[in-house]
């Protein structure tokens, strides 16, 4: 199952931080740990997170993405 798609946008609670208005850049597998590859749309910045110490995911409306094109 993957949890994210191409053009979806989400909002992340990383160790107790929140990440919003994020893209899927890529994910992998470095000695046996996940990490993900994320990026904001509106600032152009890139996060990566051990996949472990994401504590929730959920996608934003598909609309919010038609704006940030």
């Amino acid at each position: 199952m993957n949890l994210f798609t191409d053009n979806g946008i989400y909002e992340v609670v990383y160790r107790g931080t929140h990440f919003s208005f994020l893209s899927f850049i890529r994910m992998d597998y470095i000695c046996d740990v996940r990490y993900v590859t994320l990026k904001n749309i509106l600032t152009g910045e890139m996060y990566t997170f051990d996949y472990s110490g994401i504590v929730g995911i959920r996608e934003i409306s598909c609309s919010i993405h038609a704006y940030a094109s």
